[in-house]
């Protein structure tokens, strides 16, 4: 009986030995495979190597947790954070405008902060601000001597125009109905408006 509670023992430990070597294998395999994939690794869109860079930084974990949105630019700016994430999805874009959307897409959703040439839409989504062009306020400024238009404004990515009975028009509707080409005619003949 001794004999056979040896052998039953001795079996015992092969087995946990053949476990244990599967887990150190399993672990060396799963370590290798995290180390390979590490340079393209993400988390929320922003690689790891680049969320490790960020979170060492006290100012950038400090900004981040104080929900300071504007430090916290300011800092992932200084830290490069920015060009470092354009650098990795720069191949999978062709358009740079794209890109750079795509990158400040990530950053708010990550961080809450909207840059400079960008607004909120009402879906969440990050939209280029239009631009007010030399033509926009050329055709501005004689709707506005023509006493067409008021004032106007920017919401949600698009340029609201205010009419003397404070209706907002958008300006792509109205510029239609009052083209600049008209506006130039009745500003140089003085004519009333039909």
């Amino acid at each position: 009986m001794v004999v056979r509670q040896h052998s039953t023992i001795q079996k015992k430990r092969i087995r946990w030995s053949y476990v244990a070597a599967g887990g150190v294998i399993s672990l060396l395999v799963a370590g290798l495979g995290l180390w390979m994939a590490y340079p393209t690794l993400t988390y929320k869109g922003v690689p790891v190597r680049i969320l490790v860079h960020f979170l060492e930084d006290e100012q950038a974990r400090s900004a981040y947790f104080a929900g300071q949105k504007t430090a916290l630019h300011g800092r992932l700016k200084a830290l490069g954070v920015e060009e470092q994430i354009k650098d990795f999805y720069r191949p999978q874009f062709q358009d740079e405008q794209a890109l750079d959307l795509y990158i400040h897409q990530l950053l708010y959703d990550n961080t809450g902060y909207i840059g400079k040439a960008y607004v909120i839409s009402a879906e969440g989504q990050l939209i280029p601000k239009p631009t007010l062009t030399p033509e926009f306020w050329r055709w501005f400024q004689l709707a506005k001597r023509l006493q067409l238009v008021s004032d106007q404004e920017m919401e949600n990515g698009e340029i609201l125009i205010t009419t003397p009975q404070g209706s907002q028009v958008p300006y792509t509707t109205i510029s239609a109905l009052y083209p600049i080409a008209d506006l130039e005619k009745w500003a140089a003949a003085s004519q009333p408006l039909p």
